[in-house]
């Protein structure tokens, strides 16, 4: 029974862990993209993306498709994990 317990905290643990790191690149990417969008504009204006300045681009559109694929990445990926670390019809709530 206790080592039941403890395995199961274990596998919590991991998942977490697991999550924690998963959001914490996601943040990463996220505030990345952003700063450079914004704090170097003027120097990433003299690149052409489509036939627009990469800066014009980015805040257009660029920045929001890229937020969409992070939320993507992070909903398949926490999906993959629910699946592998999915509790074995243990209710702790009860």
């Amino acid at each position: 029974m206790i080592d039941d317990r403890n395995r199961a905290e274990t596998r919590a643990d991991t998942y977490w862990k697991r999550t924690s790191r998963l959001t914490l690149w996601l943040l990463l990417v996220w505030f990345v993209v952003t700063f450079t969008a914004i704090f170097f504009a003027r120097q990433l204006a003299d690149y052409t993306l489509f036939g627009w300045p990469i800066s014009f681009f980015m805040a257009a559109q660029g920045s929001v498709l890229l937020y969409v694929t992070i939320v993507g990445v992070y909903a398949l990926w926490m999906r993959r994990l629910d699946r592998r670390y999915e509790q074995d019809g243990d209710n702790d709530d009860e």
